[in-house]
Protein backbone atom coordinates (compact mmCIF):
# COMPACT_ATOMS: atom_id res chain seq x y z
CA UNK A 1 0.00 0.00 0.00
CA UNK A 2 1.22 3.53 -0.80
CA UNK A 3 0.27 6.48 1.41
CA UNK A 4 1.31 9.83 -0.12
CA UNK A 5 1.87 13.07 1.81
CA UNK A 6 -1.29 14.59 0.36
CA UNK A 7 -4.25 13.98 -1.92
CA UNK A 8 -6.51 16.80 -3.14
CA UNK A 9 -9.58 15.07 -4.56
CA UNK A 10 -11.60 17.00 -7.14
CA UNK A 11 -14.66 15.17 -8.44
CA UNK A 12 -15.73 15.33 -12.08
CA UNK A 13 -18.60 17.56 -10.97
CA UNK A 14 -16.21 19.99 -9.25
CA UNK A 15 -13.88 20.01 -12.26
CA UNK A 16 -16.85 20.78 -14.50
CA UNK A 17 -17.92 23.62 -12.19
CA UNK A 18 -14.40 25.11 -12.26
CA UNK A 19 -14.03 24.70 -16.04
CA UNK A 20 -17.38 26.36 -16.75
CA UNK A 21 -16.56 29.25 -14.43
CA UNK A 22 -13.14 29.73 -16.03
CA UNK A 23 -14.75 29.81 -19.50
CA UNK A 24 -17.07 32.57 -18.24
CA UNK A 25 -14.09 34.50 -16.89
CA UNK A 26 -12.13 34.21 -20.12
CA UNK A 27 -15.13 35.35 -22.16
CA UNK A 28 -15.74 38.28 -19.82
CA UNK A 29 -12.14 39.49 -20.02
CA UNK A 30 -12.10 40.33 -16.30
CA UNK A 31 -9.42 38.10 -14.79
CA UNK A 32 -9.01 39.91 -11.45
CA UNK A 33 -11.26 41.48 -8.83
CA UNK A 34 -14.50 40.54 -10.53
CA UNK A 35 -17.77 38.92 -9.49
CA UNK A 36 -16.18 35.62 -8.38
CA UNK A 37 -13.86 37.36 -5.92
CA UNK A 38 -16.82 39.30 -4.58
CA UNK A 39 -18.91 36.14 -4.25
CA UNK A 40 -16.08 34.31 -2.49
CA UNK A 41 -15.59 37.17 -0.04
CA UNK A 42 -19.26 37.23 0.86
CA UNK A 43 -19.52 33.47 1.29
CA UNK A 44 -16.30 33.11 3.28
CA UNK A 45 -17.37 35.94 5.60
CA UNK A 46 -20.65 34.10 6.22
CA UNK A 47 -18.77 30.85 6.79
CA UNK A 48 -16.53 32.50 9.42
CA UNK A 49 -19.52 34.47 10.78
CA UNK A 50 -17.78 37.81 10.34
CA UNK A 51 -19.03 41.01 8.74
CA UNK A 52 -16.23 41.33 6.19
CA UNK A 53 -13.79 39.25 4.16
CA UNK A 54 -11.04 40.55 1.88
CA UNK A 55 -9.52 38.08 -0.59
CA UNK A 56 -5.73 38.22 -1.09
CA UNK A 57 -3.14 36.49 -3.24
CA UNK A 58 -1.82 34.41 -0.31
CA UNK A 59 -1.91 34.03 3.46
CA UNK A 60 1.35 35.89 4.06
CA UNK A 61 -0.09 38.95 2.31
CA UNK A 62 -3.22 38.66 4.45
CA UNK A 63 -1.08 38.79 7.60
CA UNK A 64 0.98 41.75 6.39
CA UNK A 65 -2.06 43.74 5.25
CA UNK A 66 -3.73 43.21 8.63
CA UNK A 67 -0.61 44.41 10.44
CA UNK A 68 -0.31 47.45 8.17
CA UNK A 69 -3.91 48.27 9.05
CA UNK A 70 -2.77 48.10 12.70
CA UNK A 71 0.08 50.54 11.87
CA UNK A 72 2.77 48.43 13.55
CA UNK A 73 5.69 50.31 11.99
CA UNK A 74 8.42 50.97 14.58
CA UNK A 75 6.40 49.00 17.14
CA UNK A 76 6.77 45.49 18.55
CA UNK A 77 4.57 42.51 17.65
CA UNK A 78 4.43 39.38 19.81
CA UNK A 79 4.54 36.02 18.04
CA UNK A 80 4.91 32.39 19.17
CA UNK A 81 8.29 30.91 18.30
CA UNK A 82 6.51 27.73 17.16
CA UNK A 83 4.96 28.79 13.86
CA UNK A 84 5.74 29.03 10.16
CA UNK A 85 8.16 31.82 9.29
CA UNK A 86 5.49 33.67 7.29
CA UNK A 87 4.01 34.66 10.67
CA UNK A 88 7.34 36.33 11.42
CA UNK A 89 8.02 37.81 7.99
CA UNK A 90 4.69 39.66 7.95
CA UNK A 91 5.36 42.00 10.92
CA UNK A 92 8.99 42.50 9.85
CA UNK A 93 7.91 43.55 6.34
CA UNK A 94 5.25 45.77 7.91
CA UNK A 95 8.02 47.62 9.76
CA UNK A 96 7.79 46.04 13.22
CA UNK A 97 10.18 44.07 15.37
CA UNK A 98 9.14 40.75 16.85
CA UNK A 99 9.09 39.43 20.40
CA UNK A 100 8.94 35.66 20.68
CA UNK A 101 6.93 33.80 23.30
CA UNK A 102 7.10 30.20 24.40
CA UNK A 103 4.15 27.87 23.78
CA UNK A 104 2.30 25.21 25.77
CA UNK A 105 2.65 21.59 24.73
CA UNK A 106 -1.07 20.83 25.17
CA UNK A 107 -2.09 23.11 22.26
CA UNK A 108 1.27 24.12 20.66
CA UNK A 109 0.23 27.77 20.89
CA UNK A 110 1.14 30.89 22.90
CA UNK A 111 1.79 30.40 26.60
CA UNK A 112 -0.38 33.10 28.23
CA UNK A 113 1.97 33.40 31.22
CA UNK A 114 4.91 34.12 28.94
CA UNK A 115 2.75 36.50 26.90
CA UNK A 116 2.01 38.52 30.03
CA UNK A 117 5.73 38.85 30.68
CA UNK A 118 6.64 39.83 27.11
CA UNK A 119 4.26 42.76 26.48
CA UNK A 120 6.14 46.05 26.28
CA UNK A 121 5.03 49.69 26.13
CA UNK A 122 5.42 49.75 22.37
CA UNK A 123 3.69 46.39 21.74
CA UNK A 124 0.98 46.97 19.16
CA UNK A 125 -0.28 43.47 18.41
CA UNK A 126 -0.22 39.80 19.33
CA UNK A 127 -0.43 37.12 16.64
CA UNK A 128 -2.20 34.00 17.92
CA UNK A 129 -1.58 30.98 15.68
CA UNK A 130 -4.11 28.13 15.64
CA UNK A 131 -1.49 25.43 15.15
CA UNK A 132 -2.61 22.29 13.31
CA UNK A 133 -6.18 23.56 13.32
CA UNK A 134 -6.41 23.64 17.13
CA UNK A 135 -7.69 26.90 18.61
CA UNK A 136 -5.68 27.72 21.73
CA UNK A 137 -7.08 26.18 24.92
CA UNK A 138 -6.14 29.52 26.54
CA UNK A 139 -7.98 31.69 24.02
CA UNK A 140 -10.10 33.58 26.55
CA UNK A 141 -7.10 34.31 28.76
CA UNK A 142 -5.08 35.55 25.79
CA UNK A 143 -7.95 37.76 24.64
CA UNK A 144 -8.22 39.25 28.15
CA UNK A 145 -4.47 39.94 28.30
CA UNK A 146 -4.67 41.76 24.98
CA UNK A 147 -7.70 43.79 26.08
CA UNK A 148 -6.20 44.69 29.47
CA UNK A 149 -3.01 45.91 27.79
CA UNK A 150 -4.76 47.68 24.88
CA UNK A 151 -3.02 45.38 22.40
CA UNK A 152 -4.62 44.27 19.14
CA UNK A 153 -5.16 40.55 18.47
CA UNK A 154 -4.50 39.02 15.05
CA UNK A 155 -5.49 35.40 14.45
CA UNK A 156 -3.20 33.45 12.14
CA UNK A 157 -5.88 30.98 11.09
CA UNK A 158 -3.97 29.49 8.15
CA UNK A 159 -4.55 25.99 9.60
CA UNK A 160 -7.97 26.54 11.07
CA UNK A 161 -10.72 26.90 8.45
CA UNK A 162 -13.86 25.77 10.26
CA UNK A 163 -12.25 25.20 13.66
CA UNK A 164 -14.43 26.35 16.56
CA UNK A 165 -14.19 27.39 20.22
CA UNK A 166 -17.48 27.32 22.17
CA UNK A 167 -19.23 27.06 18.81
CA UNK A 168 -17.64 30.24 17.46
CA UNK A 169 -15.56 30.11 14.29
CA UNK A 170 -11.83 30.65 13.94
CA UNK A 171 -11.34 34.01 12.29
CA UNK A 172 -13.99 35.72 14.41
CA UNK A 173 -12.19 36.12 17.76
CA UNK A 174 -9.50 38.70 17.12
CA UNK A 175 -9.62 42.23 15.77
CA UNK A 176 -8.73 40.63 12.46
CA UNK A 177 -7.72 37.21 11.13
CA UNK A 178 -5.67 35.87 8.22
CA UNK A 179 -6.25 32.62 6.30
CA UNK A 180 -4.19 30.74 3.71
CA UNK A 181 -5.47 28.59 0.84
CA UNK A 182 -2.15 26.96 -0.08
CA UNK A 183 -2.55 23.40 -1.49
CA UNK A 184 -1.79 21.69 1.83
CA UNK A 185 -4.42 23.66 3.74
CA UNK A 186 -7.87 22.50 4.90
CA UNK A 187 -9.39 24.26 1.88
CA UNK A 188 -7.31 25.39 -1.06
CA UNK A 189 -7.35 27.37 -4.28
CA UNK A 190 -3.68 26.73 -5.12
CA UNK A 191 -2.47 30.13 -3.99
CA UNK A 192 -4.68 32.55 -2.12
CA UNK A 193 -5.57 34.04 1.23
CA UNK A 194 -8.22 36.01 3.06
CA UNK A 195 -8.68 38.53 5.84
CA UNK A 196 -11.76 38.40 8.07
CA UNK A 197 -12.90 41.13 10.44
CA UNK A 198 -15.93 42.88 11.93
CA UNK A 199 -14.14 46.23 11.82
CA UNK A 200 -15.35 48.57 9.05
CA UNK A 201 -12.12 50.63 9.05
CA UNK A 202 -9.94 47.53 8.72
CA UNK A 203 -12.13 46.32 5.85
CA UNK A 204 -11.77 49.70 4.11
CA UNK A 205 -8.00 50.00 4.51
CA UNK A 206 -7.25 46.36 3.81
CA UNK A 207 -8.87 46.78 0.39
CA UNK A 208 -6.75 49.88 -0.24
CA UNK A 209 -3.52 48.16 0.83
CA UNK A 210 -4.38 45.14 -1.34
CA UNK A 211 -4.97 47.17 -4.50
CA UNK A 212 -1.73 49.16 -4.93
CA UNK A 213 -2.85 51.71 -2.32
CA UNK A 214 -5.75 52.97 -4.47
CA UNK A 215 -8.61 54.54 -2.57
CA UNK A 216 -10.87 54.06 -5.60
CA UNK A 217 -10.41 51.04 -7.85
CA UNK A 218 -11.43 53.15 -10.86
CA UNK A 219 -8.99 56.01 -10.23
CA UNK A 220 -5.20 56.15 -10.01
CA UNK A 221 -5.27 58.00 -6.70
CA UNK A 222 -2.91 56.50 -4.08
CA UNK A 223 -3.10 57.79 -0.47
CA UNK A 224 -0.69 55.07 0.77
CA UNK A 225 2.18 52.94 -0.54
CA UNK A 226 0.15 49.81 -1.21
CA UNK A 227 1.01 46.64 -3.07
CA UNK A 228 -0.45 44.15 -5.54
CA UNK A 229 -1.95 41.63 -3.13
CA UNK A 230 -5.09 40.92 -5.16
CA UNK A 231 -6.89 37.57 -5.50
CA UNK A 232 -7.44 36.48 -9.11
CA UNK A 233 -10.82 35.46 -10.47
CA UNK A 234 -9.57 31.97 -11.34
CA UNK A 235 -8.27 31.36 -7.81
CA UNK A 236 -11.58 32.66 -6.45
CA UNK A 237 -13.46 30.08 -8.55
CA UNK A 238 -11.41 27.22 -7.11
CA UNK A 239 -11.99 28.63 -3.61
CA UNK A 240 -15.74 28.70 -4.31
CA UNK A 241 -15.66 25.04 -5.38
CA UNK A 242 -13.97 24.22 -2.06
CA UNK A 243 -16.51 26.26 -0.09
CA UNK A 244 -19.24 24.21 -1.76
CA UNK A 245 -17.94 21.15 0.09
CA UNK A 246 -16.22 22.62 3.15
CA UNK A 247 -18.61 20.86 5.55
CA UNK A 248 -17.75 17.54 3.86
CA UNK A 249 -14.01 18.32 4.06
CA UNK A 250 -14.24 19.06 7.79
CA UNK A 251 -16.38 16.02 8.55
CA UNK A 252 -13.93 13.74 6.74
CA UNK A 253 -10.92 15.21 8.54
CA UNK A 254 -12.63 14.85 11.91
CA UNK A 255 -13.70 11.29 11.16
CA UNK A 256 -10.15 10.29 10.21
CA UNK A 257 -8.79 11.96 13.36
CA UNK A 258 -11.35 9.98 15.38
CA UNK A 259 -10.03 6.75 13.85
CA UNK A 260 -6.48 7.67 14.87
CA UNK A 261 -7.63 8.60 18.39
CA UNK A 262 -9.22 5.21 18.85
CA UNK A 263 -6.52 3.09 17.22
CA UNK A 264 -3.57 4.84 18.93
CA UNK A 265 -4.98 5.34 22.44
CA UNK A 266 -3.15 2.39 24.03
CA UNK A 267 0.08 2.55 22.02
CA UNK A 268 3.16 2.92 24.22
CA UNK A 269 5.96 5.33 23.38
CA UNK A 270 3.64 8.10 22.17
CA UNK A 271 1.34 10.73 23.65
CA UNK A 272 -1.82 11.97 21.95
CA UNK A 273 -3.15 15.52 22.14
CA UNK A 274 -6.42 15.66 24.07
CA UNK A 275 -8.66 18.41 22.73
CA UNK A 276 -11.34 19.75 25.13
CA UNK A 277 -14.99 19.18 24.22
CA UNK A 278 -15.61 22.91 23.66
CA UNK A 279 -13.00 23.02 20.88
CA UNK A 280 -13.40 21.45 17.44
CA UNK A 281 -10.17 21.19 15.48
CA UNK A 282 -10.12 21.44 11.71
CA UNK A 283 -7.35 18.80 11.85
CA UNK A 284 -4.99 20.42 9.41
CA UNK A 285 -2.54 18.00 11.03
CA UNK A 286 -2.84 14.94 13.25
CA UNK A 287 -0.09 15.52 15.79
CA UNK A 288 1.46 12.87 18.04
CA UNK A 289 4.24 13.34 20.60
CA UNK A 290 7.06 10.77 20.60
CA UNK A 291 8.75 9.50 23.74
CA UNK A 292 12.12 11.03 24.60
CA UNK A 293 14.12 8.00 23.41
CA UNK A 294 12.43 7.82 19.99
CA UNK A 295 14.14 9.59 17.09
CA UNK A 296 11.66 11.20 14.68
CA UNK A 297 13.93 11.11 11.64
CA UNK A 298 14.36 7.35 11.98
CA UNK A 299 10.61 6.81 12.32
CA UNK A 300 9.94 8.80 9.15
CA UNK A 301 12.72 7.08 7.25
CA UNK A 302 11.55 3.58 8.24
CA UNK A 303 7.92 4.34 7.40
CA UNK A 304 8.93 5.59 3.96
CA UNK A 305 11.44 2.87 3.10
CA UNK A 306 9.72 -0.17 4.61
CA UNK A 307 6.04 0.72 4.26
CA UNK A 308 5.86 3.40 1.52
CA UNK A 309 4.19 5.85 3.93
CA UNK A 310 5.18 9.49 3.47
CA UNK A 311 4.72 11.76 6.48
CA UNK A 312 4.11 15.49 6.21
CA UNK A 313 6.29 18.18 7.72
CA UNK A 314 5.88 19.07 11.36
CA UNK A 315 4.22 22.17 12.82
CA UNK A 316 7.00 23.00 13.25
CA UNK A 317 10.47 21.42 13.18
CA UNK A 318 12.56 24.45 14.24
CA UNK A 319 11.59 27.26 16.65
CA UNK A 320 11.54 30.51 14.69
CA UNK A 321 13.93 32.33 17.03
CA UNK A 322 16.64 29.81 16.01
CA UNK A 323 16.33 30.51 12.27
CA UNK A 324 19.60 31.67 10.63
CA UNK A 325 17.98 34.87 9.33
CA UNK A 326 18.23 36.26 12.89
CA UNK A 327 21.98 35.70 12.85
CA UNK A 328 22.14 38.08 9.91
CA UNK A 329 19.50 40.50 11.22
CA UNK A 330 19.58 40.20 15.03
CA UNK A 331 18.01 43.64 15.42
CA UNK A 332 14.67 42.36 14.10
CA UNK A 333 13.91 40.41 17.27
CA UNK A 334 13.81 41.92 20.72
CA UNK A 335 14.43 38.78 22.77
CA UNK A 336 17.74 38.27 24.52
CA UNK A 337 20.13 35.87 22.80
CA UNK A 338 20.27 33.52 25.78
CA UNK A 339 16.50 33.37 26.31
CA UNK A 340 15.06 29.88 26.75
CA UNK A 341 11.87 28.46 25.22
CA UNK A 342 11.66 25.01 26.83
CA UNK A 343 8.15 24.02 25.72
CA UNK A 344 8.80 25.14 22.16
CA UNK A 345 11.91 22.97 22.11
CA UNK A 346 9.82 20.03 23.32
CA UNK A 347 7.02 20.67 20.80
CA UNK A 348 9.38 21.09 17.85
CA UNK A 349 11.59 18.12 18.73
CA UNK A 350 9.03 15.55 19.87
CA UNK A 351 6.06 15.89 17.50
CA UNK A 352 5.32 13.83 14.44
CA UNK A 353 2.37 14.27 12.05
CA UNK A 354 0.50 11.30 10.58
CA UNK A 355 -1.24 11.38 7.17
CA UNK A 356 -4.66 13.05 7.29
CA UNK A 357 -6.69 14.29 4.34
CA UNK A 358 -10.09 13.59 2.74
CA UNK A 359 -10.05 10.38 0.75
CA UNK A 360 -7.92 8.51 3.29
CA UNK A 361 -9.82 5.28 3.99
CA UNK A 362 -10.08 3.46 7.32
CA UNK A 363 -8.15 0.58 5.74
CA UNK A 364 -5.33 3.00 4.93
CA UNK A 365 -5.43 4.44 8.46
CA UNK A 366 -5.18 0.88 9.83
CA UNK A 367 -2.14 0.34 7.60
CA UNK A 368 -0.52 3.57 8.85
CA UNK A 369 -1.23 2.71 12.50
CA UNK A 370 0.04 -0.87 12.29
CA UNK A 371 3.16 0.25 10.39
CA UNK A 372 3.75 3.05 12.90
CA UNK A 373 3.42 0.61 15.83
CA UNK A 374 5.85 -1.81 14.23
CA UNK A 375 8.44 0.92 13.59
CA UNK A 376 8.02 2.22 17.16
Amino acid sequence: MKIPILRIPFTDEEISFINNKIKEILKSGQLAMGKNVKEFEGRFARFCRTKFCIGTNNGTSALEIALRCFDVKNKSVIVPTNTFMATIFAPVHAGAKVIFTDVTKEDLSIDPNDLNEKIQKDTKAVILVHIGGIISFHLKEIMKICKDNDVLLLEDAAHAHGATFDGKMAGSFGDVAAFSFYPTKVMTCGEGGAITTDNLEIDKWARIWRNEGKSDTNLNVHPIFGNNWRLSEIHAVIALSQLNKIDWILSKRRKIAGWYDEKLKNVSGIKLITIPDNIKSSYYKYIVYLGKDIERSKIKKELKERFNISLTGEVYEFPCHTQPVFKKYPQMKLNKDNEKFPMSEYVCNRQICLPLYPGLSEKEVDYVVESFKEVL
